[in-house]
């Protein structure tokens, strides 16, 4: 079986590039995997990882994803993006995949993150998709609840790096010694990385509880976070990394360092379609604390004992692209961080849910799903 893996550049090692890539490197032989990447301009090249070789072709215009599917004859092309790359009113450069894809069949692999599913997400899928691949389960089931054909529907949760699968190891220096640091990872371009409520919560219990906190993003994107720091009065313990540059940031090592060097982690994010760095933090056994989001119960649900884990009780809120924002509650949100005081990580849990959300679970259920459609 040959697929060929639209998505941004598995050179990336955030986001939609970092789990492509980890998709390809775990696949059985079966499975001949090549990227069409979006950031790249038009040819063939070869990527070397893991002692493995796949082609790389350029789909930069995306029209170019016709020329890699007759060089490469795939027997899917699946598409691993945010369904908005479909919508022009949500997406000016919007593409279509299935118009370039020949004889293949036509996989999406997206993240749902709405409460409720814009029928706009749904017709799209349905147009561009003979098999749509939610990253969740309640994805899946949102989208069937919202008019989508079930049929044509199922899940595929993205595996997590095996460079978050040793909880104990080398740590990073990061903040003060001997200071609990909690760590939250954003890319806050984007309103919905609600990094204040953090500063804003942390200013209810600054004078009982002394915290560092690392937060792996932008000093100003969508917010001017030092301004925030400023205003809330909590100046003094709050880390950032020297740049930012989410495509090609730190790398996984030193990110698995700093998470070690963590006592928890807090996700913040008013909605997510899987919420990787969260899994990846319940990987190296740390305490998480996160919105009271589908999503995160479901990718938290069998990280265990319940010690480890705090949700965080949220308000719903409608949003710019017709769907619903979870904003957590500042006091809610202050009492979880209170909680970091006499957490203690758990690297056997880490090791325990790292098993269970590892590239061979994935790619057992891949393969299960190409089985059941006639293709292996």
């Amino acid at each position: 079986m040959r697929v060929l893996l639209i998505s941004d550049s598995p050179l990336f090692n955030t986001g939609y590039g970092n789990i492509a890539k980890q998709f390809a490197l775990s696949m059985p032989p079966e499975v001949e995997v090549a990227f069409g990447s979006l950031q790249h301009m038009p040819g063939m090249l070869y990527l070397e990882e893991g002692g493995r070789r796949f082609r790389h072709y350029g789909c930069n215009p995306p029209l170019k994803i016709e020329e890699a599917v007759e060089d490469f004859r795939p027997d899917v092309v699946m598409h691993l993006r945010d369904v908005l790359a479909h919508i022009q009113r949500w997406y000016p450069p919007a593409y279509s995949v299935r118009q370039y894809s020949r004889d293949a069949e036509v996989w999406g692999w997206i993240p749902v993150q709405h409460l409720i599913v814009p029928w706009e997400y749904v017709d799209v899928c349905m147009r561009e998709y003979d098999l749509t691949l939610t990253f969740t389960r309640w994805g899946m089931n949102a989208m069937g609840n919202a008019g989508h054909v079930r049929n044509s529907l199922d899940y595929l949760m993205p595996c997590i790096s095996p460079s978050y699968s040793q909880p104990e190891g080398p740590v990073a220096d990061v903040g003060r010694k001997g200071v609990r640091l909690v760590m939250s990872v954003g890319v806050h371009d984007s309103p919905r990385k609600m990094f204040p409520m953090l500063m804003a919560a942390y200013r209810h219990i600054a004078d009982r509880i002394d915290l560092d906190f690392y937060l792996h993003t932008y000093q100003a994107g969508s917010y001017d976070l030092p301004a925030h720091i400023a205003e809330m009065g909590v100046g003094g313990h709050w880390l950032f990394p020297y740049s930012y540059f989410k495509e090609r940031g730190l790398t996984e090592e030193t990110m698995a360092r700093i998470y070690r060097r963590a006592t928890a982690y807090c996700a913040v994010g008013t909605g997510e379609g899987l919420n990787m760095p969260l899994m990846e933090a319940c990987a190296m056994g740390r305490f998480v604390i996160f919105p009271e989001f589908p999503n995160n119960l479901e990718v938290t649900s069998d990280y265990t004992p319940d010690r480890l884990k705090r949700a965080v009780r949220c308000h719903v809120t409608p949003s710019q692209s017709m769907a619903w924002e979870s904003l957590m509650d500042v006091d809610d949100l202050a009492s979880a961080l209170e909680e970091v005081a006499t957490a203690e990580p758990d690297p056997e849990a880490g090791r325990r849910y790292y098993e269970r959300h590892s590239g061979e679970r994935m790619a057992e259920r891949f393969v299960s799903i190409a089985k059941a459609r006639g293709l292996l």
